[in-house]
């Protein structure tokens, strides 16, 4: 991974300093149309996402848009969410889950570029993860490789081996190979902390760890922060988004992700 002052990881870094915060808010906004709960109150997603920008803010670290919730705004919308969050001194992470051939991996990450974002997902399904890194650092972004997600169907990634690993693993290492900046393990009754410890055995130390909260599901949450502590990157989103109180939701996890720093840091010295 890039260890210059101008890497990913190290704009964190700094941002999580500053704020002392390592919550990052997914940005997924959902049609009233679209589903029956968990929606935005009318069919405005640019106002919306602009609104939560400027509300978690004080409190968040990053912003992470699913791709999948993008769909229909155009490019030039899309840039302007990202100048707001970066006015608003926040990193900006399209959760894209890019898989494809290195042309086609090309085409789209320049498109992240042009559409203003710091990073973006990768799903190591075609495991061409050393290309699509030396593309992603070309353009100055950072790549968070998926290792598992939380799916139950994604179990397969722990009971399937590749050359005598379990494929998470043998992702792990090429991602280590590759020098990506982070990587994304899912928070589900298949993973358990000590995946963590492993995939850092793998990965190294200098690297992101993308892990999202759900309910009171916290053992992978704290295992992600006792092994990478501000390199720690956790993602919360509904319950956010959709709350009556977006700036004191935020604030609540930003505080509740610290008891768990606070937690974690006793551990380690104890």
């Amino acid at each position: 991974m890039d260890t210059s002052s101008n890497s990913f990881l190290q704009r964190y870094l700094k941002i999580v300093s500053q704020k002392n915060s390592i919550l990052c808010v997914g940005l997924d906004p959902a049609l009233p149309s679209q589903r029956s709960k968990f929606t935005m109150k009318d069919d405005d997603r640019l106002a919306f996402m602009k609104t939560v920008i400027k509300d978690v803010a004080p409190h968040a670290s990053a912003i992470k848009m699913n791709r999948q919730f993008l769909i229909g705004l155009t490019a030039d919308e899309i840039r302007s969410l990202n100048i707001l969050i970066h006015q608003n001194d926040m990193l900006s992470i399209i959760d894209h889950k890019l898989s494809d051939i290195d042309t086609s991996n090309e085409s789209a990450i320049f498109w992240f570029k042009e559409e203003g974002f710091d990073a973006f997902t990768f799903s190591p399904f075609g495991v061409n993860i050393e290309q699509a890194a030396l593309l992603a650092h070309q353009k100055n972004l950072g790549i968070i490789v998926l290792t598992i997600l939380s799916n139950p169907e994604a179990i397969f990634y722990k009971i399937t081996h590749l050359e005598e690993n379990p494929i998470y693993l043998y992702i792990a290492e090429r991602c280590r190979k590759a020098k990506v900046d982070g990587f994304w393990i899912g928070n589900a009754e298949h993973i358990d902390s000590k995946d963590v410890g492993r995939i850092r055995e793998r990965i190294g130390d200098d690297v992101i760890a993308m892990v999202p909260l759900y309910g009171k599901q916290h053992i992978i949450v704290k295992s992600a922060i006792f092994h990478y502590n501000t390199k720690s990157m956790i993602t919360v989103s509904g319950q956010i988004i959709y709350s009556e109180d977006i700036v004191g939701k935020a604030e609540e996890y930003k505080l509740l992700l610290n008891r768990f720093r606070t937690e974690m840091d006793q551990r380690r010295t104890t």
